[in-house]
């Protein structure tokens, strides 16, 4: 399977996902098979046929891990798709039945504070996922976005800087956020450096794992930390 996703994502999708059908067997097993259909279709943003093979795996599901497992995958399908009331109604239904669920209080804390909702309850979720997992660095990446959209650099530095210490220095989500926060305390050369880091990082990635919107963004930003720099360099010289 590993083998067909890559073929996906090379631009060869129907081949890849030709012989991931093939694999179905009418089995309970099927489960897996119909999960890693579901993840192609996302990555290629064929969302009803993503949406068909995970509830083709819920109906296989029969223990309580693997039901929320396919929730979680529905509520990143909802919020990839800007679906964001079904994906927060998602994550929370998970929350409600199993409250420890890291991967899931991480998503929902980072998704709100990422659009500047609710930011103390999106604080609070991501707390709890870095105290369940202190060394996950995706999870610190979350924890200090939450403090930068509160206010609180200090803390959002902090934790950022821990993030792209625990093997996530290569993520361009990290060096964009420390970008960001460097822009916002004013060290722009800093910041400039890191979104240019961000474009390197996106440009090593494949193309069905990267949001054009977001490489967008970054350019837009370093190109007007440059031509700042740039003037304040100039005006330095006269």
């Amino acid at each position: 399977m590993v083998y067909a996703a890559q073929l996906a994502d090379m631009g060869q999708p129907e081949e890849g996902l030709r012989q991931v059908h093939a694999l179905l067997k009418g089995t309970p097993e099927d489960r897996e098979v119909y999960i890693a259909l579901s993840n192609m279709y996302s990555r290629l943003k064929r969302w009803p046929e993503a949406e068909e093979a995970l509830g083709k795996a819920e109906q296989l599901s029969t223990k309580p891990e693997d039901k929320e497992t396919v929730e979680y995958l529905r509520g990143s399908s909802y919020e990839r798709q800007k679906k964001y009331d079904e994906a927060e109604a998602t994550f929370r239904q998970i929350l409600a039945v199993n409250p420890q669920s890291a991967a899931t209080l991480n998503y929902l804390g980072y998704m709100l504070a990422d659009r500047g909702e609710k930011l103390d309850e999106a604080l609070d979720f991501v707390k709890k996922a870095v105290a369940l997992e202190p060394a996950n660095g995706a999870y610190l990446d979350s924890l200090g976005w939450a403090y930068f959209k509160l206010g609180k650099y200090d803390q959002a530095e902090e934790n950022l800087i821990k993030a792209s210490q625990h093997n996530m220095g290569s993520d361009p989500t990290v060096q964009d956020h420390l970008g960001d926060l460097y822009q916002k305390t004013g060290r722009l050369k800093l910041a400039a450096a890191h979104w240019e880091r961000a474009l390197e990082e996106w440009n090593k990635t494949i193309a069905a794992e990267t949001d054009s919107d977001d490489v967008a963004q970054v350019q837009k930003k370093l190109e007007s930390a440059k031509v700042k720099l740039a003037k304040e360099e100039s005006g330095n010289k006269q």
